[in-house]
């Protein structure tokens, strides 16, 4: 059920006449909507952008670029070798997921080939402490899950891989990921982000067992301006209630997008029409409304191998999290 808040009451009371001409009724049975962290990240960045590129008819064709052929072919040979430890075959399968074949001078097959050469040095270090977790007889690396939100969006994402230390014993979200930052420290971009974040809820019955703690590793190949790439690694570790304030977060993301959907109202962003030195592409036609033309929602056929009910989840979290405070305060 769509919101009828005190912030649309008020944009009623202030701009009776607009809200008159822009609030549109959605249609009926619709097909709920999928979101993504790159979703979520495209409606934080600018809502009329999230809403021309994903829920109106454009011309524009889907986003394909060098920086996606790299990232998946890269991800592609870490992911092989992780589960083989056969540089060889890492990158054949590097190779054959770099498609389609769009290069330049900073992103190109060579250079993908260039970066999982200088990983897997690092990647082998990683190995020393930690094992591939199992799933069902199978390595647990590009798992897909779906957590419903309402009965208008959802949420899905693809875990990288889940690796367990083998002393500790304590599991992780393992995360593949390039950048062309140049910073010395890259901490900040990732310490805080709530992908491998909102991935691990998968962990629990990937692990057979409630897991109270857990962590995320993020593994990043960072692309100079040389021909030599950079890979650093992190690992924070991460407890309940960061993942249940995940869960708020994405409660609330969702709440925003019904309240723009119930007025009709998709605020324009004016700090991120350029970004990256590069002008948005929307940016020039974002302000003709009248071409606006709902696009239709295509049905979601993907048979994912994880369904949740955010609901659910929470009221789980939120108990876990107070048995563990019982049991802390009994012990003390």
């Amino acid at each position: 059920m769509l919101l009828k808040s005190t912030g649309y009451l008020l944009f009623l009371r202030l701009f009776p006449i607009l809200a008159e001409e822009v609030i549109m009724e959605l249609p009926a049975n619709k097909q709920p909507i999928r979101l993504s962290h790159s979703t979520l990240q495209t409606l934080h960045t600018c809502e009329r952008k999230l809403q021309l590129g994903k829920f109106l008819v454009n011309d524009m064709q889907k986003d394909e670029s060098e920086h996606m052929s790299f990232g998946k072919a890269f991800g592609a040979g870490v992911a092989t070798y992780l589960v083989t430890q056969d540089a060889n075959r890492a990158m054949f399968e590097m190779w054959l997921a770099y498609m389609p074949e769009l290069e330049t001078d900073k992103k190109s097959l060579a250079r993908c080939t260039a970066a999982l050469e200088v990983a897997i040095p690092k990647l082998d270090t990683i190995l020393m402490d930690y094992e591939i977790v199992s799933f069902e007889d199978k390595p647990a690396v590009e798992l897909s899950f779906r957590l419903d939100i309402t009965n208008d969006y959802y949420f899905v994402g693809y875990i990288d891989a889940v690796l367990r230390n083998r002393y500790s014993g304590l599991h992780v979200v393992f995360e593949c990921k390039t950048t062309g930052l140049q910073l010395l420290d890259l901490s900040p971009l990732y310490q805080n982000s709530g992908q491998a974040l909102g991935y691990s809820i998968a962990l629990d019955k990937i692990t057979g067992k409630k897991l109270a703690s857990y962590g995320v590793l993020y593994f990043v190949c960072q692309l100079p301006q040389d021909f030599t790439p950079k890979i650093q690694t992190f690992e924070w570790p991460k407890t309940l209630a960061d993942r249940l304030n995940w869960f708020i977060s994405l409660g609330l993301d969702v709440k925003h997008l019904e309240e723009m959907a119930y007025i009709g109202v998709y605020p324009k962003r004016g700090e991120s029409c350029l970004q990256y030195n590069k002008p948005c592409k929307f940016f020039g036609v974002c302000t003709l409304h009248s071409l606006d033309v709902p696009k239709k929602i295509e049905k979601d056929v993907i048979d994912y191998q994880f369904v949740y009910s955010l609901d659910e989840l929470v009221q789980d979290h939120m108990q876990r999290i107070q048995d563990i405070a019982f049991m802390e305060t009994t012990i003390l």
